[in-house]
């Protein structure tokens, strides 16, 4: 089996051989595998007894198939030159009418990666960070780095000029991609992060981009001499990452997370093992997904750039009545969406004005979708509405659940050679069906750890492989996985990851703040909030008409992104409940925010 899963570059020997048996398909001598599963379109409906054993849970689905293609660049542009698709589009921009061609994808990703490598010298050890919104350069941008056997950081367009350069300085980056209507806060960041040592520019279309002096325009990156040869090989996919995005993982402050070339593919070729069974080659994805956030970069960028469809993006801010016109223009077939524009498509008036018949699937990620939107959206536009889950540390997903039985509010069984299981968090002792406990994954799409911090990821994946993700959930009979809660303390905003630690620390900062302790609150728009319970010093008695609420909350608006702000309010308290080593005591302030809001979802 060692020579069967080759290409998995982050596992140990010692994972290879649970893996194995996870796989539960049997090789035979000429290396084909034989398969004991269905192969319709329809996914697994058995019982329990097929997919567990002594309380681990296995997939349902066949083994990924091996490859002997040894990068992410090379695997997904494999298929690029083929006549047949080369003239195809391969990405829009619903927002400019940008489009490129598959074979664009190729060219361009060729010729800036001859540029990183002949000009820039950019080595297998270097950091490029990226920080841009959705475009469609992001992807050849990405691939090109990963040519270069190099790491590509993507950064969330909403960053301050703050968060960037943290960023930056954690990832060493030693280039920077942005866009021309980021470049003032690129700028500013790059000035405090040392180890950055060119800027590149992504041109606005729209506008007249201004190139300051000492940084470099994409366009010119793009009519350098082709690589003939791809520098990558198969004995480095253990060792070198190409995906660094940062996560604040189960404790908080940023960390990167190391997703080798094994890793992607991997999970590539277990995502496909459930696409392939819902969609023929030819379906069209519609996706707002931001492309910095792995959900997007990986199932909407990368999937249908290996697959050769066509992928529909918006790099403006996201509005629902554009997305609902590009669905009638340009006819998807799926989206890949999150709770909130669900919820958008669900309820808002304006969706009946637009033909939205082309959509037979909605797949949503990165947060808990509830019952009543999934049916709601369901009943009005006639469509399935599928549950993903998976984590920055999984590349990402775990699960995915396109079952056509409509088993609502599950995120379905595991992905192709991945196991699981729920235990308790205390003993760590591993629980049966319907019991509620923490979710353990072990898989190759499994990361190979956090960059520079051995600590962390010891505390997140076990000697055995096992990832301990924080959720609280549970399996059925059948072996379908469900979220019930979070047992790791970030709050999610509209998809995206807030640290209580992070806004902590800020707090901390503010010159009338004794002490703070932030927990989410439900929202029906965002799905949660941050909400600061604050501490005030002594001095601030003194200032009794300045130091309120909105003092704070516009003080923490000024220095962080938007999906950071505490919009969940700022409540002041004599003390923050803690306990006796000094740990803040969350679970107490999230029963009183349970008390308030008594239709408060899990």
């Amino acid at each position: 089996m060692l020579t069967y899963y080759r290409f998995l570059g982050n596992l140990k020997p010692r994972m290879l051989s649970a893996l194995s048996s996870s796989a539960r398909g049997v090789m035979t001598r000429d290396g084909s595998i034989e398969r004991n599963f269905p192969t319709s379109s329809l996914l697994y409906a058995g019982n329990l007894a097929d997919v567990c054993n002594n309380n681990v849970v296995f997939s349902p689905f066949p083994p990924i198939a091996s490859s002997d293609i040894a990068s992410v660049p090379q695997f997904v542009s494999s298929r690029w030159r083929d006549p047949c698709l080369s003239d195809k589009v391969a990405i829009r921009d619903g927002s400019t009418g940008e489009m490129r061609t598959f074979s664009d994808y190729l060219n361009r990703m060729s010729r800036i990666s001859s540029a990183l490598t002949n000009e820039y010298h950019l080595k297998p050890d270097d950091t490029v960070a990226l920080f841009s919104p959705n475009n469609v350069d992001y992807l050849p941008i990405c691939l090109a780095v990963g040519l270069c056997g190099a790491k590509i950081t993507p950064v969330n367009p909403l960053s301050t000029a703050s968060e960037l350069s943290k960023i930056l300085v954690l990832s060493n980056s030693k280039i920077l991609f942005t866009h021309s209507r980021l470049l003032p806060i690129a700028l500013d960041a790059a000035s405090a992060a040392p180890c950055v040592e060119d800027i590149v520019v992504i041109p606005d279309v729209q506008s007249d981009s201004y190139i300051p002096s000492g940084s470099e325009h994409l366009e010119r990156l793009t009519t350098y001499e082709t690589l003939n040869e791809l520098l990558f090989h198969a004995n480095d996919l253990q060792c070198h990452p190409w995906l660094l995005p940062y996560s604040s993982g189960t404790t908080g402050l940023p960390k990167g997370v190391m997703l080798s070339h094994a890793n992607i593919i991997a999970n590539l070729l277990q995502v496909d093992e459930v696409e392939k069974r819902v969609f023929p080659q030819e379906h069209k994805l519609i996706s707002p997904l931001p492309f910095f956030h792995i959900y997007g970069m990986l199932v909407s960028l990368l999937y249908c750039a290996w697959r050769g469809q066509e992928v529909i993006t918006m790099s403006d801010r996201f509005d629902l009545e554009r997305f609902c016109q590009l669905v009638q223009e340009h006819r998807p077939h799926r989206a890949h969406l999150v709770p909130p524009i669900i919820l958008g498509l669900a309820k808002h008036p304006s969706v009946d004005d637009y033909d939205m018949t082309s959509l037979n699937m909605i797949v949503s990620a990165a947060a808990p979708l509830g019952k009543d939107t999934t049916e709601g959206l369901r009943s009005r536009l006639n469509l399935d509405v599928k549950q993903a889950w998976g984590m920055s540390e999984l590349s990402p997903l775990g699960t995915m659940n396109s079952d056509l039985s409509h088993r609502v509010g599950s995120i379905g069984p595991l992905l192709s050679s991945t196991e699981g299981k729920i235990i308790d968090p205390e003993t760590g002792k591993s629980l049966g069906p319907s019991e509620t406990g923490e979710l353990c994954v072990k898989g190759p799409q499994v990361m190979m750890g956090y960059l520079n911090d051995n600590e962390k990821t010891k505390d997140c994946v076990s000697d055995e492989g096992w990832l301990r993700t924080g959720d609280q959930a549970y399996y059925d009979e059948d072996g379908y996985f469900y979220i019930t809660d979070r047992i790791k303390e970030l709050i999610k905003v509209r998809g995206f990851q807030v640290a209580p630690a992070e806004l902590e620390e800020l707090f901390l900062t503010n010159e009338y703040v004794q002490d703070v302790a932030v927990v989410q609150v439900p929202d029906s728009a965002s799905g949660e909030l941050p909400r600061a319970y604050v501490v005030l010093k002594p001095s601030a008695t003194t200032h009794p008409n300045e130091v309120t609420e909105k003092y704070l909350k516009e003080w923490v608006k000024e220095r962080v992104s938007p999906y950071k702000r505490v919009d969940g309010g700022v409540i002041f308290v004599e003390q923050i409940p803690k306990s006796a080593s000094g740990k803040i005591l969350r679970r107490l302030l999230r029963d009183q925010v349970k008390k308030e809001f008594d239709n408060y979802e899990k």
